[in-house]
C-alpha cells in the first residue's frame, strides 16, 4: 500500500471568463490598466461581481454572469449609487443541470436510491471534492464534473487532514 500525499492549493482551475477579460487588458507600471480601458472585476471564484465599475470614467453598471451589461442600469459621475444583485436569476451551469437531472430521474420527480448526486457551490460550479454517499466513494473533479485521475478514494480511506488529501493507491 502506498500513500500519496497531494496539496489540494496546486489544483489550478482553467480561467474563468471574467478572469480571462480582467487579464486580456494590458495594465502599465502601476498595475492600473490605461485610462479608457476598462478591466472586469471578478470575485474569488473568478465570477463578475455583479457591479462593475469604470474608475477612469466614473461609471458603473450591471453585468450579469456573462459580464454582459444589464440595460439600463449604467450612471455616470454624480448620480445616485446602482445597487446590482446577484441573486437575480441566471442560466443554470452544467453542475446544476447534471444535479437537477439526477434529482428528478424517476417518474415521480424524485431521485433513484443509491443514484451519486453532483454537489454544486452557490455560484453552480462543481465542488472539487464530489463524494456518492451511498458507497462512500469520494473523488476530486475538474472545473467540467470530470473526475481527477489517481484522486478515488473509498470507505474507511484516510480523509482530510488539514490542508492535505490523502490519497491510498493499491
Amino acid at each position: 500500500m502506498f500513500v500519496l500525499f497531494v496539496k489540494t492549493e496546486e489544483l489550478e482551475r482553467p480561467k474563468t471568463l471574467c478572469e480571462r477579460h480582467r487579464d486580456s487588458i494590458q495594465t502599465s507600471s502601476d498595475g492600473f490598466p490605461p485610462p479608457g480601458s476598462y478591466a472586469a472585476q471578478c470575485d474569488e471564484n473568478g465570477l463578475y461581481y455583479p457591479k462593475q465599475c469604470d474608475i477612469s470614467l466614473g461609471q458603473c453598471w450591471c453585468v450579469d454572469n456573462r459580464g454582459q451589461e444589464r440595460a439600463g442600469t449604467r450612471t455616470g459621475p454624480g448620480s445616485p449609487r446602482v445597487e446590482c444583485r446577484r441573486g437575480e436569476k441566471r442560466p443554470k451551469t452544467h453542475c446544476e443541470h447534471h444535479r437537477d437531472s439526477v434529482l428528478s430521474s424517476r417518474p415521480d420527480g424524485l431521485p433513484l436510491v443509491g443514484a451519486y448526486v453532483p454537489r454544486c457551490d452557490e455560484n453552480g460550479l462543481y465542488v472539487p471534492k464530489q463524494c456518492h454517499f451511498t458507497t462512500g466513494y469520494c473523488w476530486c473533479v475538474d472545473s467540467s464534473g470530470q473526475e481527477r485521475a489517481g484522486t478515488r478514494i473509498g470507505p474507511g480511506s484516510p480523509r482530510l487532514k488539514g490542508y492535505l488529501d490523502i490519497f491510498t493507491l493499491n
